[in-house]
């Protein structure tokens, strides 16, 4: 068996700031534990894929992730393909990711994880043949509140999102939207479609409460258009996963789903901003895509 080594992907502006704040409590419990790694700082978007894919071609077992779901999700682009195993160490606003995995939020356990923990194999969700994705896609108010939460410099964590949520609630349009899965097809104006791999997105919004990681499928939520006062009403239900009762609500889970709009329709993947191919595009699981260390 060969032995275990890793190659550590930081990205110190993740959360705000908040991995630049315990990087060094990071550093002192790596070497308390002797754990032999390779460091990479990024600073460009995207950088994290092909850093990943440079660790494993020198021969890297593991591929740490340091940072938030975005980190997380450029790492796994990188990964996925590979037998290299993708590993964890939470920094960022969200953390998403890993509510799916039981992945420790603390620092200090999610070093300790590098050395006790078993792998898992998990799905992923893709964009057309481009770009993967762990948690989800997310199109509407829920990307916009991304982007929100991307501007903020004093809140952190799910207040941050729970705040740009409220205020999106009041000013984002809906859009129109066509979807076209496996023997269904669904038009209606949504103030938010997402395609989910995991059950949470935004900072712990439960959006997909049917979504495994591991079940073969992509849970498609598409939710329509309420009177703004409304929304705010609704909004506690969508954070509980408590929507899905909603008439104005749809929810399918699907292999492969076809996506069509003659909107400009704003996205995130993973949380962060993200430009979508085209005006129709297709959403897709591909199983057992992702090895990734857990406890």
């Amino acid at each position: 068996m060969q032995k275990a080594s890793y190659f550590l992907i930081v990205n110190l502006i993740a959360g705000q700031g908040r991995c630049k704040e315990i990087f060094p409590a990071v550093r002192k419990e790596l070497e308390k534990l002797r754990v032999d790694y390779d460091l990479h700082y990024t600073n460009e978007p995207e950088e994290a894929i092909d850093v990943a894919r440079m660790g494993i071609e020198s021969g890297f077992t593991h591929i740490v992730a340091m940072g938030g779901d975005g980190t997380i999700n450029e790492v796994a682009n990188g990964v996925v393909g590979s037998d290299a195993i993708l590993a964890v160490i939470p920094a960022g606003t969200g953390n998403d990711f890993i509510h799916m995995t039981g992945i420790p939020s603390d620092h200090r356990d999610a070093v300790a994880l590098l050395l006790h923990g078993r792998e898992r194999t998990v799905d992923l969700g893709q964009i057309d043949d481009n770009r993967y994705f762990v948690n989800g896609l997310g199109i509407g108010i829920d990307a916009q509140v991304a982007r929100d939460v991307l501007k903020m410099e004093r809140l952190r964590g799910a207040v941050a999102y729970l705040y740009a949520a409220v205020r999106e609630v009041f000013r984002f349009p809906a859009f129109p939207v066509k979807l076209t899965g496996s023997g269904w097809s669904e038009e209606k104006n949504c103030l938010s479609l997402g395609f989910a791999n995991g059950k949470y997105c935004g900072g712990g919004f439960k959006l997909a409460p049917k979504a495994e990681i591991d079940d073969g499928k992509i849970d498609i939520s598409a939710i329509g258009d309420f009177p703004k006062l409304e929304r705010l009403i609704r909004l506690p239900q969508a954070r509980k996963g408590e929507h899905l009762k909603l008439s104005r609500v749809s929810y399918h889970q699907d292999v492969h789903v076809t996506v069509s709009s003659e909107a400009k329709l704003i996205a995130h993947v993973d949380g962060e901003p993200y430009k979508l191919p085209k005006s129709e595009f297709s959403v897709s699981v591909q199983p057992d895509a992702l090895r990734v260390l857990v406890p």
